[in-house]
């Protein structure tokens, strides 16, 4: 019964990454990032933390989450400093995946509360958006032929990460599982995929742009933990969700009108 569990949520987890995916390769970096920053491998593992753990569990691991969601800056920053220098697949996935696990114990030497997690996001994701301010800008990619593995592959990737979240559950205590549930899966399949394809600074600039975008997930966190603290998991991980919606609807549409 756990294997076929595992196997359906594997399956519906990585239908929703791969059809992110296919909208995200076919669009400029702003749309690109918009559509890789929803919450959909962070959102299907709470999910599927939720059907095996207790509210209290959800609530912790939701705190733990809102304060390493800071982590994904130090990611992004490194690789985008790398990609843009012409640095080799390898050698700027492998920054972005050093700065993400730096960026994670930092975050998880500290005993955080919701004010504390909240302005580290403030200051945070503030400071990135401005540091970054001339790195978001790109062109539409061309459109390229799609090779065979690309989606069994960009799947696969997602979804060895989910699973591996709910397998790391059932060993350690909610505040690691808060931590590997942000690993950015979807950002990583981005890269791996398309880093040769496009070109790395193509992919740098949606990878800075979806910074922005992320910090609506902030909001998704904290409403995740205000709702599991009362027991209301589900309603929370619902009202949750349309906060970074509405981040990133305000963002479409403020880029509109710029470029109007």
């Amino acid at each position: 019964m756990f294997l076929l569990s595992l196997i359906l949520k594997a399956a519906t987890t990585a239908i929703i990454v791969v059809a992110a995916s296919l909208v995200a390769e076919r669009s400029r970096p702003f749309i690109a990032a918009l559509v890789l920053a929803l919450p959909v491998s962070t959102g299907p593992a709470y999910v599927l933390l939720a059907l095996d753990h207790d509210a209290a569990f959800i609530a912790r691991a939701a705190l733990s989450s809102l304060a390493g969601n800071v982590a994904i800056v130090p990611a992004a920053l490194a690789y985008a400093f790398l990609a843009r220098r012409g640095a080799r697949l390898a050698t700027a996935y492998a920054g972005m995946l050093a700065a993400w696990l730096a960026g994670v114990l930092a975050v998880k030497a500290f005993d955080w509360t919701i004010g504390s997690a909240l302005i580290l996001n403030l200051v945070v994701f503030a400071g990135a958006a401005a540091l970054t301010w001339s790195w978001r800008s790109g062109e539409k990619p061309p459109a390229m032929r799609r090779r065979w593995f690309d989606i069994p592959l960009r799947a696969a990737i997602v979804v060895s990460v989910v699973v591996g979240v709910i397998l790391v559950s059932e060993r350690v205590g909610p505040a690691a599982t808060g931590m590997a549930a942000l690993f950015p899966a979807s950002f990583s399949s981005f890269i791996l995929l398309m880093h040769r394809r496009l070109g790395g600074p193509a992919v740098a600039a949606a990878f800075v742009n979806g910074m922005t975008m992320i910090f609506g997930f902030t909001g998704y966190l904290l409403v995740m933990h205000l709702f599991a603290l009362r027991g209301e998991v589900w309603t929370g991980m619902a009202l949750g969700l349309a906060i970074p919606l509405a981040w990133s609807a305000l963002l479409l549409m403020l880029n509109r009108v710029r470029a109007s």
